[in-house]
């Protein structure tokens, strides 16, 4: 059974994903068109997520059991990394961009040295036996530097409603006006 940290870490892992994808990017997508399609990718990973961690509470916890858990685990963050390095975020906020894909990229590491740890064990009695191994700790610190990141986009999100007195103003571009008003519940 997912135990109430697990549970509060998945739920936080997608706010915080949300939040950094939509306040981040550099290219050809707008703001809005950027974060929706951060949100699509943030959804399908958090609904591969919840869906992993139902079929681990549906049964008894094996060894067997935790391996398929973290390649599933591991192949769905592969995914997302792959849908996030693909697009093409706004240039005003393609550094935050950058960095976001950088915390993803640790998730990723974290959690395959996880997985790995996981492999070496004689017996599995519940996820949180999994976290709370040096590698779980890891995952978990990389999770947090993604946590301090979302409270960064948060605040760059936030400043936009600042542009809201801009939108009447016609020889300001139509991207210095986007107003996004999103609050991700970053932990504090």
């Amino acid at each position: 059974m997912v135990g109430w940290r697990t549970s509060v870490r998945r739920v936080w892992a997608a706010a915080g994903l949300t939040l950094i994808l939509v306040a981040c990017g550099g290219g050809s997508l707008t703001v809005p068109d950027y974060a929706g399609q951060s949100e699509d990718l943030v959804a399908v990973l958090a609904a591969q997520l919840e869906s992993l961690d139902a079929a681990w509470e549906s049964q008894a916890p094996t060894l067997g059991g935790a391996r398929v858990y973290w390649d599933d685990r591991l192949a769905a963050r592969r995914e997302f990394l792959d849908g996030i390095q693909a697009l093409d975020p706004p240039e005003e906020l393609a550094d935050l961009h950058n960095t976001a894909v950088e915390l993803f990229s640790s998730i990723a590491t974290t959690e395959e040295a996880l997985a790995a740890r996981v492999a070496a064990f004689e017996t599995v009695a519940d996820l949180e036996q999994m976290w709370e191994t040096q590698e779980g700790q890891a995952a978990q610190a990389a999770l947090e530097d993604v946590f301090e990141l979302c409270r960064a986009a948060q605040t760059k999100v936030d400043a936009t409603e600042e542009r809201e007195s801009l939108e009447d103003v016609a020889w300001i571009p139509a991207e210095m006006k986007q107003v996004i008003q999103v609050s991700f519940g970053c932990p504090e």
